[in-house]
């Protein structure tokens, strides 16, 4: 895709004190970038890094530096505004400017490039350009991007490496040695902070009875990825009743009006939506015997956390890219012939790749972890109830 790479005379030599790290994307994407940057770190064990990523003025994502600013990989943060509309265009040429010359003035040796693998040629042109023009000439991770799943019509997608191989393999390209493929390190570092957090919020709650917890993850901010929020009710509703486990719905403040609506059908719960950080929401995952929900930042908070997943996709993607990584995992994906079709939202077919995804399936999907946790018992609430 590029035609210069990196080479390995600068990697892990004394010359390499200073790395910026380009990462976009929200919660998700950084977690998923989590074995390459863990990879970086271990390569350059004495460098100082900073994570360069971006932020949405006047939209509710979580930031970056909210996943992994506490996780010690870096040593400072930098974000860049990204346009939210129409008439920021000459405003946005003044705030590139001015990272150029910040960036110029911080003086990096090299650059990681981790920007998501279906980057286009010209958009990754763009990007080294940028940095070029920043003063960074050592570049790891642009030139070497691995092919893609390509939708052929008539044809199902062939299932490709998940988004956390595809950015090893590029550093494995430029001399960055990087664990085999579904290998990689997912440790957000938690620790003291969280637990604290989580035993916190679990003290202003009722008792749960001693019963197993159970992730339910139902919300979006694509309205292309929400399964049904009924089906996912009626899916508990059949755990509870043969289980008799204790849900805890998870993800952001604007996902807490689906949780109540669940709790109340079930008579029974706790409801972390927007009431733990995104990092105490994957320590009190790791109470749960196992995670059920949508293809979204809160399935990966799952995943880091170890908890089995039982994940519910639609066809929007290729099938792998973004499957939950390094954990156990029951994946839910009807192809049809629209897959690939990266919508936010499908206004044409209603969500038809999600909605022909059956209750009893998934339902059945999460039984098989439930009786693994019977017969080989989890260490379920050591955190939470404390």
């Amino acid at each position: 895709m590029i035609t210069r790479s990196a080479t390995t005379d600068l990697a892990g030599s004394e010359a390499a004190r200073k790395i910026l790290v380009f990462r976009v994307g929200q919660l998700g994407d950084m977690i998923v970038a989590l074995p390459a940057l863990w990879a970086v770190r271990r390569y350059w064990p004495d460098a100082k890094l900073t994570l360069l990523c971006d932020v949405h003025p006047r939209r509710r994502f979580v930031l970056g530096s909210d996943v992994l600013g506490p996780t010690g990989l870096f040593d400072s943060i930098e974000h860049y505004a990204v346009p939210s509309g129409e008439g920021e265009s000459v405003r946005w040429l003044g705030r590139r400017l001015a990272l150029v010359l910040k960036l110029r003035a911080l003086r990096f040796d090299a650059l990681v490039y981790l920007a998501p693998s279906i980057r286009t040629p010209e958009q990754v042109r763009r990007d080294v350009a940028f940095f070029r023009a920043a003063g960074i000439d050592r570049i790891y991770g642009a030139a070497h991007f691995p092919p893609v799943p390509v939708k052929t019509p008539g044809r199902p997608f062939d299932e490709g490496l998940p988004e956390a191989d595809l950015l090893l393999a590029r550093l494995a390209a430029d001399g960055i040695p990087a664990p085999s493929p579904g290998d990689g390190s997912l440790d957000l570092a938690l620790g003291d902070a969280e637990a604290a957090a989580v035993a916190q919020w679990r003290a202003t709650l009722g008792a749960d009875g001693g019963r197993t917890w159970i992730g339910v993850g139902p919300g979006s901010k694509m309205p292309a990825k929400r399964w049904p929020l009924q089906r996912f009710g009626e899916v508990l509703d059949r755990l509870i009743a043969r289980y008799d486990i204790w849900p805890v719905v998870f993800g952001g403040p604007e996902d807490r009006r689906d949780g109540e609506v669940l709790l109340a059908r079930w008579g029974r719960g706790y409801n972390a939506a927007g009431a733990l950080s995104v990092r105490a929401s994957s320590m009190a995952l790791k109470n749960c015997a196992m995670f059920v929900g949508n293809d979204t930042g809160t399935m990966h908070l799952a995943a880091a956390a170890g908890t089995p997943c039982v994940a519910i996709f639609s066809a929007r993607d290729w099938p792998g890219a973004w499957y939950p990584y390094g954990v156990a995992r029951r994946v839910f994906r009807v192809p049809l012939d629209c897959e690939g079709c990266y919508l936010v939202e499908c206004a044409d077919r209603h969500n038809e790749c999600l909605t022909r995804i059956t209750v009893d399936e998934v339902a059945d999907g999460c039984e098989e972890f439930l009786r693994k946790a019977t017969a080989e018992p989890r260490a379920v609430g050591q955190v939470a109830h404390g």
